[in-house]
Protein backbone atom coordinates (compact mmCIF):
# COMPACT_ATOMS: atom_id res chain seq x y z
CA UNK A 1 0.00 0.00 0.00
CA UNK A 2 3.01 2.25 1.06
CA UNK A 3 4.97 1.38 -2.28
CA UNK A 4 1.69 2.49 -4.29
CA UNK A 5 0.63 5.77 -2.31
CA UNK A 6 4.67 6.42 -3.19
CA UNK A 7 4.37 5.92 -6.56
CA UNK A 8 1.27 7.95 -6.84
CA UNK A 9 3.36 11.32 -5.36
CA UNK A 10 6.10 10.70 -7.62
CA UNK A 11 3.69 10.61 -11.00
CA UNK A 12 1.65 13.76 -9.74
CA UNK A 13 5.03 15.61 -8.89
CA UNK A 14 6.66 14.31 -12.04
CA UNK A 15 3.71 16.03 -13.90
CA UNK A 16 3.43 19.12 -11.94
CA UNK A 17 6.99 20.19 -11.88
CA UNK A 18 6.87 21.41 -15.59
CA UNK A 19 4.17 23.52 -15.09
CA UNK A 20 5.48 25.05 -12.00
CA UNK A 21 8.34 25.63 -13.22
CA UNK A 22 7.06 27.99 -16.15
CA UNK A 23 5.18 30.35 -13.58
CA UNK A 24 7.67 33.08 -12.23
CA UNK A 25 7.52 36.27 -10.69
CA UNK A 26 8.14 39.14 -13.58
CA UNK A 27 11.87 40.71 -13.29
CA UNK A 28 13.02 43.90 -14.86
CA UNK A 29 14.64 42.10 -17.43
CA UNK A 30 11.65 41.08 -18.99
CA UNK A 31 10.68 44.76 -19.85
CA UNK A 32 13.23 44.48 -22.83
CA UNK A 33 10.89 41.98 -24.48
CA UNK A 34 7.97 44.14 -24.02
CA UNK A 35 6.24 45.91 -26.97
CA UNK A 36 3.85 48.66 -26.74
CA UNK A 37 1.82 50.27 -29.17
CA UNK A 38 0.52 54.17 -29.63
CA UNK A 39 -1.04 57.24 -30.78
CA UNK A 40 -3.69 55.33 -33.02
CA UNK A 41 -5.08 57.07 -36.00
CA UNK A 42 -7.90 55.30 -37.98
CA UNK A 43 -7.87 56.44 -41.82
CA UNK A 44 -10.90 58.48 -42.84
CA UNK A 45 -12.31 55.13 -44.72
CA UNK A 46 -12.43 53.27 -41.21
CA UNK A 47 -10.38 50.81 -43.16
CA UNK A 48 -7.20 50.99 -41.33
CA UNK A 49 -5.74 52.63 -38.39
CA UNK A 50 -2.06 53.58 -38.05
CA UNK A 51 0.02 53.16 -35.14
CA UNK A 52 3.28 53.98 -33.56
CA UNK A 53 5.20 50.43 -32.50
CA UNK A 54 7.83 50.73 -29.73
CA UNK A 55 10.17 48.06 -28.58
CA UNK A 56 13.76 48.18 -26.70
CA UNK A 57 16.63 48.82 -29.33
CA UNK A 58 19.36 46.40 -29.59
CA UNK A 59 21.80 48.60 -26.89
CA UNK A 60 18.93 48.03 -24.53
CA UNK A 61 19.46 51.98 -23.20
CA UNK A 62 16.82 53.46 -25.48
CA UNK A 63 13.30 52.65 -27.79
CA UNK A 64 12.82 52.14 -31.31
CA UNK A 65 9.86 53.67 -33.01
CA UNK A 66 8.25 52.65 -35.94
CA UNK A 67 4.59 53.11 -38.10
CA UNK A 68 2.40 50.33 -38.53
CA UNK A 69 -1.19 49.68 -39.72
CA UNK A 70 -3.43 47.59 -38.92
CA UNK A 71 -6.88 46.50 -40.80
CA UNK A 72 -9.72 47.01 -38.67
CA UNK A 73 -12.09 43.96 -40.58
CA UNK A 74 -9.06 41.33 -40.13
CA UNK A 75 -7.10 42.41 -37.55
CA UNK A 76 -3.75 42.38 -40.39
CA UNK A 77 -1.18 44.13 -39.45
CA UNK A 78 1.63 45.68 -42.13
CA UNK A 79 4.87 47.31 -41.26
CA UNK A 80 5.07 51.11 -42.98
CA UNK A 81 8.18 52.41 -41.93
CA UNK A 82 11.65 50.88 -40.74
CA UNK A 83 12.26 53.58 -37.97
CA UNK A 84 13.91 53.74 -35.64
CA UNK A 85 12.31 57.03 -34.43
CA UNK A 86 9.30 57.28 -36.23
CA UNK A 87 6.31 58.50 -34.57
CA UNK A 88 3.28 61.07 -35.23
CA UNK A 89 1.70 59.31 -38.20
CA UNK A 90 -1.17 61.40 -39.62
CA UNK A 91 -3.19 60.29 -42.70
CA UNK A 92 -4.47 62.95 -45.40
CA UNK A 93 -8.06 64.01 -45.64
CA UNK A 94 -8.08 61.28 -48.96
CA UNK A 95 -6.39 58.28 -47.21
CA UNK A 96 -4.01 58.26 -50.50
CA UNK A 97 -0.90 59.58 -48.07
CA UNK A 98 0.62 59.13 -44.79
CA UNK A 99 2.63 62.42 -42.81
CA UNK A 100 4.78 61.33 -39.83
CA UNK A 101 7.71 62.83 -37.57
CA UNK A 102 11.08 61.21 -38.21
CA UNK A 103 14.62 61.90 -36.81
CA UNK A 104 16.73 61.29 -39.34
CA UNK A 105 20.28 60.33 -38.50
CA UNK A 106 23.39 61.34 -40.46
CA UNK A 107 26.98 60.31 -40.10
CA UNK A 108 26.23 58.35 -36.95
CA UNK A 109 24.10 61.52 -35.34
CA UNK A 110 20.78 62.14 -34.60
CA UNK A 111 19.72 65.20 -36.27
CA UNK A 112 16.32 67.25 -35.27
CA UNK A 113 13.08 65.66 -36.13
CA UNK A 114 11.89 66.48 -39.33
CA UNK A 115 8.43 65.93 -41.59
CA UNK A 116 8.20 62.86 -44.12
CA UNK A 117 5.78 61.96 -46.39
CA UNK A 118 4.38 58.30 -47.46
CA UNK A 119 2.33 57.48 -50.41
CA UNK A 120 0.13 54.71 -49.74
CA UNK A 121 0.36 53.52 -53.00
CA UNK A 122 4.11 52.58 -52.36
CA UNK A 123 7.81 53.62 -52.34
CA UNK A 124 9.96 54.80 -49.92
CA UNK A 125 9.04 57.80 -47.32
CA UNK A 126 10.59 61.41 -48.29
CA UNK A 127 11.47 64.33 -46.10
CA UNK A 128 10.01 67.86 -47.06
CA UNK A 129 11.11 69.88 -44.43
CA UNK A 130 14.62 70.75 -43.23
CA UNK A 131 14.34 73.48 -40.53
CA UNK A 132 16.50 74.21 -37.37
CA UNK A 133 15.25 72.28 -34.15
CA UNK A 134 12.91 70.44 -36.31
CA UNK A 135 9.42 69.67 -36.73
CA UNK A 136 6.72 67.81 -34.91
CA UNK A 137 3.09 67.68 -34.25
CA UNK A 138 1.57 67.76 -37.88
CA UNK A 139 -1.84 67.87 -38.65
CA UNK A 140 -3.58 68.30 -42.47
CA UNK A 141 -5.82 71.43 -43.14
CA UNK A 142 -9.27 70.20 -44.59
CA UNK A 143 -8.71 70.34 -47.71
CA UNK A 144 -5.62 68.18 -47.23
CA UNK A 145 -3.30 70.70 -49.52
CA UNK A 146 -1.42 71.97 -46.06
CA UNK A 147 0.39 71.07 -43.30
CA UNK A 148 0.32 72.48 -40.01
CA UNK A 149 3.26 72.02 -37.62
CA UNK A 150 5.16 72.92 -34.54
CA UNK A 151 8.60 74.35 -34.64
CA UNK A 152 10.70 76.29 -32.13
CA UNK A 153 13.48 77.83 -34.12
CA UNK A 154 13.94 81.59 -34.00
CA UNK A 155 13.27 84.17 -36.86
CA UNK A 156 17.35 84.34 -37.19
CA UNK A 157 17.64 80.50 -37.07
CA UNK A 158 15.32 80.34 -39.74
CA UNK A 159 16.94 82.88 -41.49
CA UNK A 160 20.57 81.24 -40.98
CA UNK A 161 18.96 78.07 -42.42
CA UNK A 162 17.43 79.28 -45.22
CA UNK A 163 20.97 80.96 -46.28
CA UNK A 164 22.82 78.05 -45.92
CA UNK A 165 19.38 75.96 -47.83
CA UNK A 166 20.29 78.70 -50.44
CA UNK A 167 21.93 77.05 -54.19
CA UNK A 168 25.02 78.91 -54.83
CA UNK A 169 25.74 80.53 -57.60
CA UNK A 170 25.97 79.94 -61.26
CA UNK A 171 29.77 79.97 -62.32
CA UNK A 172 28.25 81.48 -65.41
CA UNK A 173 30.07 85.22 -66.39
CA UNK A 174 26.40 86.48 -67.38
CA UNK A 175 23.91 84.90 -65.34
CA UNK A 176 20.47 85.23 -66.31
CA UNK A 177 18.68 86.78 -62.91
CA UNK A 178 16.29 84.29 -61.36
CA UNK A 179 12.56 85.44 -60.73
CA UNK A 180 11.81 86.34 -57.02
CA UNK A 181 9.94 83.28 -55.27
CA UNK A 182 7.29 84.33 -52.48
CA UNK A 183 8.30 81.42 -49.44
CA UNK A 184 5.36 79.00 -48.93
CA UNK A 185 6.17 79.09 -44.98
CA UNK A 186 3.57 81.52 -43.00
CA UNK A 187 5.04 82.43 -39.52
CA UNK A 188 1.50 82.31 -36.62
CA UNK A 189 2.78 83.87 -33.90
CA UNK A 190 -0.35 84.97 -32.31
CA UNK A 191 -3.57 82.38 -31.87
CA UNK A 192 -7.68 83.25 -31.72
CA UNK A 193 -9.53 81.54 -30.34
CA UNK A 194 -13.27 81.88 -31.14
CA UNK A 195 -15.90 80.05 -29.00
CA UNK A 196 -19.69 80.47 -29.46
CA UNK A 197 -22.27 79.20 -27.07
CA UNK A 198 -25.90 78.75 -27.68
CA UNK A 199 -27.70 81.58 -26.42
CA UNK A 200 -25.20 83.34 -25.80
CA UNK A 201 -22.72 86.10 -27.75
CA UNK A 202 -19.58 85.03 -29.72
CA UNK A 203 -16.75 85.66 -26.83
CA UNK A 204 -13.33 86.19 -28.47
CA UNK A 205 -9.81 85.31 -26.66
CA UNK A 206 -6.17 86.18 -28.15
CA UNK A 207 -2.75 84.85 -27.09
CA UNK A 208 0.23 85.83 -28.58
CA UNK A 209 2.79 82.41 -28.19
CA UNK A 210 6.41 82.79 -26.77
CA UNK A 211 9.72 81.42 -28.84
CA UNK A 212 7.99 79.13 -30.14
CA UNK A 213 5.92 79.51 -33.31
CA UNK A 214 3.19 77.27 -35.53
CA UNK A 215 3.94 77.62 -38.87
CA UNK A 216 1.76 76.41 -41.73
CA UNK A 217 4.00 75.03 -44.56
CA UNK A 218 2.20 74.23 -48.08
CA UNK A 219 3.07 71.31 -50.03
CA UNK A 220 3.01 69.06 -53.00
CA UNK A 221 0.80 65.63 -53.22
CA UNK A 222 3.09 63.59 -54.75
CA UNK A 223 6.86 62.99 -54.24
CA UNK A 224 9.37 64.16 -56.27
CA UNK A 225 10.39 62.39 -59.43
CA UNK A 226 13.30 60.52 -59.06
Amino acid sequence: MRLRVSLLVIIIVSFAAPSLAQKRNITEKDLFDFVWIGDPQISPDGARVAFVRVTVNEKKDNYNTAIWTVATATGETRQLTNGPRDSSPRWSPDGKFLAFVRAPEVSGRVEPPQLFMLAMTGGEPFQFTTLARGAGAPQWSPDGRMILFYNGATAEELAKGAKKDAPSPSPSTSPAPSPERESDVRVINRAVYRATAPGSSTSNTQTTSGSSRLRKRAMKKSPPNS
